[in-house]
């Protein structure tokens, strides 16, 4: 660590801090993460899990490098590219500027995401958390870097269900919650679902309504996610007044032909029904969307996320 000069603190989370560190010999950037302990002091699964995903991933253009791993402070902590620029900051504190993000970059990203996925569940690998911060881009051509891979882990008969952030999670993951609250047992063990890899699918069909919708399609003060979702989505019988008919709940989504079709392929209610990572991959349509992007276009997502000073 002493390469290393500690710029600021960037993130904290349940499983570790990150930092923006400096490199004293040659100025370069870097992000450090400091994996939290067990209270015995020992690794955390989560540290473990990660680090076992990050070596099984490595090499993949679209997934986060890891660049070195060493102890600090008796904490094991990873180096990292720096990468400051986020979908979520894209998505939600971008859009002050007027008009919809280029369909071309939804398309882009939505790819480079799969391209990820689909080498992750090729692996029998699950990411568990798919959310727009845990979606880096690079500063000059927004290329995604897929990140945190605390919560990964190889596909198990059964896995906790409520570890994916309650606005993207799959609704089979909330089935599983809500019987499991209908149990009348003294002791109830934690909650766990016979899930699959289509769960991350679920989760990037969400990103792709959020980046059409410029908000959190999933998220209401006034009501739970799974209501929203099994009513706009769980069912087919919405007449025009409905609040819960898709017109309303995603207007920009369900007017742009092309985006709607691969989102609603995504959001899939039934798994089995849901495009795989593989699947997208081949959508030639969608494929030829991403391959119309311009510098336009990249520079107008640039001036959404304020990373790029405008005229």
């Amino acid at each position: 660590m002493d390469k290393y000069a500690i710029v600021t603190q960037v993130g904290e989370g349940t499983y570790g801090v990150v930092y923006h560190v400096k490199c004293r010999a040659t100025d370069q950037c870097y992000a450090l993460k400091c994996h939290e302990n067990n209270k015995d002091g020992s690794m955390m699964d989560s540290t473990v899990r990660e680090l076992s995903c990050l070596s099984a991933l490595r090499g993949h253009p679209n997934i986060v490098e890891t660049l070195d791993c060493f102890l600090h402070e008796g904490k094991i902590s990873t180096l990292m590219p720096y990468l400051p620029l986020t979908l979520f900051k894209v998505i939600y504190q971008g859009r002050d500027h007027s008009g919809l993000l280029p369909i071309t970059f939804i398309s882009r990203f939505s790819l480079e995401i799969a391209d990820a996925l689909c080498y992750m569940h090729g692996l029998n690998m699950i990411h568990r958390d798919l959310t727009p911060a845990n979606v880096l881009l690079t500063a000059d051509t927004l290329t995604v870097k897929v990140a945190d891979m605390g919560l990964s882990r190889y596909a198990a008969k059964s896995m906790s269900s409520g570890l994916v952030t309650e606005s993207y999670r799959a609704p089979e993951l909330f089935d599983a919650e809500e019987e499991e609250e209908e149990e009348e047992e003294e002791e109830k063990e934690a909650c766990t679902a016979q899930y699959t890899c289509a769960i991350d699918m679920w989760s990037l069909g969400v990103l792709i309504v959020d980046a059409m919708e410029a908000t959190m399609t999933f998220h209401s003060k006034n009501f739970p996610t799974y209501r929203i979702i099994k009513e706009t989505l769980g069912r087919n019988d919405h007449d025009g007044e409905s609040m819960w008919n898709p017109l309303r709940v995603m207007p920009t989504l369900m007017g742009c032909l092309p985006v709607k079709r691969i989102a609603l392929e995504l959001l899939q209610y039934d798994p089995k029904h849901r495009l795989t990572a593989r699947m997208l991959l081949d959508d030639s349509k969608w494929q030829r969307i991403s391959d119309a992007i311009t510098d336009v276009d990249i520079d107008r997502v640039k001036r959404y996320a304020d990373i790029r000073q405008t005229a």
